[in-house]
């Protein structure tokens, strides 16, 4: 997740370096990330540790550093958190994907929203309530509520103001009330993403109650907001001590039986700060929590046979890859690039420091993405084919480059010693560079890092955030500086295309020329792990990897 405060406006989709992204794709990211119903492992066993069946007891590595969703920034935990407090009016449904419940992120569901509808063009589209719907203090959900909390967000300059660029949104005017349950969105174009999008930027703040708590000198309650919440979510926030736990209660009004599941969620979840990876996997196999969140794959494989522990397995949606840096030398030449992508040892990165649970990467689109294809990038571990483009390049004798590193980040350590160990077969010279999260975002504020590890997920299942996020010229992901113009055509066609048929092939001709180009250097998709006590049951996987309490049961 990467989340930029400051906003700076940039012309028409395209998303500047100082716009924010409602993605995950850092250096790394916390063990939380993608969900699943999935396949199980360990040994069964009933709740140990005392606690109360109705109660479910998760640990999370920090506090959330606010509770107000249109001011956080760089918060893995809040933002999942928030995933749970904040009513959300749209959504994807889920369905079952062999033995997980997976998003169907074709398709829109109807949440606290009665409809969601567009006009003929594409650029007009309706938001109708249901009626009914209240928050924590009895004020019900209305139109008003969206109109305050999109001007809200507008005037955050931060994530929604962000992310609705590219659909067209850019200003309050264009956001407005119809009556009491109706909201209209006039977008400036169409997009093939405004459904996508307004399912990651559509929740809801209480208006009426945090405009008590506004003042002249903050009229959006600012101030108010960072440590309350208005709530009206799957759950409310009961309770919350900072450094000990936040205790959530089941919001028996918010309409979850919408997603068919059949799941009877847990009445009451406390959420328990616990910074230390060995305190999580002590109380877990101790019983006294049912999930930990901040556990390494090692732990994880190491609990899997513990009585009265499970492992939850599925595909997962996160990626390694590496950016090469296409304006540093010798990465500026694309032969080099290629010789790159065929020295690697996809095979034994995947067994060694997966131990086998990862799918292998086959394009710059991840797996599951709709328009995915495996000639993006055709390659596989061939030294020959390696050797001879370094002479064509003029690279035979080898070079001396630096791959960046997250320092805390034990996996990506293991990576970086497999290619330094590969590349010298080469006369590649590796020097590993471990970054703290801080010399990290400097480094990539001067884009002067050679090779890097970035690990992530998309909010947004689509080939054009994709490129809007990460792969044009004005991009902030964009960690391998990677301009062409042929990419940014491609981009300037899907930005105005609703038809899936031409975009389809567009995404097609943008994997060839990625393909040939290289900016990535494709590693894996590992698959979601998460050691939960063995009565824990119903998870659910959402694209974007926040875990959402509510599909849980016992």
């Amino acid at each position: 997740m990467v989340l930029e405060k400051d906003f700076a406006a940039s012309n028409g989709s395209r998303l500047s370096r100082r716009t924010f992204f409602q993605l995950q794709l850092g250096a790394g990211a916390l063990l939380l990330v993608g969900c699943a119903r999935g396949t199980s492992t360990g040994g069964a066993g009933a709740q140990s540790g005392g606690g109360a069946t109705d109660t479910l007891r998760i640990a999370v590595p920090s506090d959330p550093g606010s509770l107000d969703q249109d001011y956080l920034a760089f918060d893995t935990v809040g933002l999942a958190l928030m995933k749970n407090y904040y009513p959300y009016l749209i959504d994807h449904p889920y369905v079952s994907q062999g033995d997980a419940m997976v998003q169907d992120t074709t398709k829109v569901l109807s949440v606290v929203a009665e409809s969601w509808t567009s006009d003929d063009s594409g650029r007009v589209w309706t938001l109708k309530l249901k009626k009914g719907v209240t928050f924590p203090s009895g004020n019900e959900l209305t139109a008003d509520d969206v109109k305050w909390s999109r001007d809200r967000a507008f005037e955050a300059k931060a994530n929604v103001a962000g992310i609705y660029r590219m659909i067209g949104l850019i200003k309050p005017e264009q956001v407005e009330v119809i009556d009491r349950y109706t909201v209209r969105f006039n977008q400036s174009k169409p997009s093939a993403l405004s459904s996508a999008i307004q399912v990651i930027a559509l929740y809801i703040c209480d208006s009426v109650e945090m405009k008590k708590h506004a003042t002249a000198d903050d009229p959006w309650a600012k101030a108010w907001a960072a440590k309350n919440a208005t709530g009206g979510g799957v759950y409310n926030i009961a309770s919350y001590q900072r450094g000990g736990q936040m205790v959530l209660q089941l919001n028996e009004k918010y309409p979850r039986d919408v997603y068919g599941t059949g799941v009877t969620p847990f009445p009451k979840v406390e959420v328990r700060i616990v910074p230390s990876p060995a305190n999580q996997r002590l109380q877990l196999e101790k019983g006294d929590i049912d999930i930990a969140f901040g556990l390494d794959q090692r732990d994880i494989a190491d609990l899997a046979s513990k009585p009265g522990i499970k492992v939850i397995s599925a595909p997962g949606t996160e990626v390694y890859h590496i950016p090469l840096s296409v304006t540093t030398a010798p990465f500026d030449d694309r032969r080099v690039r290629q010789a790159l992508a065929y020295a690697l040892p996809y095979e034994q990165i995947l067994s060694t420091v997966f131990q086998g649970k990862a799918r292998r990467s086959t394009s710059p689109l991840s797996l599951d993405m709709p328009g995915h294809s495996e000639k993006g990038y055709p390659y596989g571990t061939d030294l020959e084919k390696a050797k001879a483009l370094l002479a064509e390049a003029g690279k035979q004798g080898g070079f001396t480059t630096t791959l960046a590193i997250d320092a805390d980040k034990q996996i990506q350590e293991q990576i970086a010693v497999i290619v330094k160990n590969q590349l010298a077969k080469l006369g590649i010279t590796l020097e590993i560079s471990k970054l703290d999260p801080a010399q990290f975002a400097e480094r990539r504020a001067k884009n002067d890092i050679p090779m890097q590890i970035a690990v992530g997920s998309l909010w947004v299942n689509d080939a054009e955030y994709l490129m809007a996020t990460s792969l044009t010229k004005d991009s902030f992901l964009n960690y391998a500086n990677y301009r062409d113009p042929r990419i940014e055509k491609v981009f300037e066609r899907v930005t105005v295309t609703v038809d899936q048929g031409e975009r389809d092939k567009a995404f097609a001709e943008m994997q060839d020329i990625l393909a040939e180009d290289v900016p990535w250097l494709m590693l894996c998709q590992p698959d979601f792990q998460l050691p939960v006590r063995s009565h824990v049951t119903g998870w659910a996987q959402p694209v974007d990897g926040l875990f959402r309490l509510g599909f849980l049961g016992k």
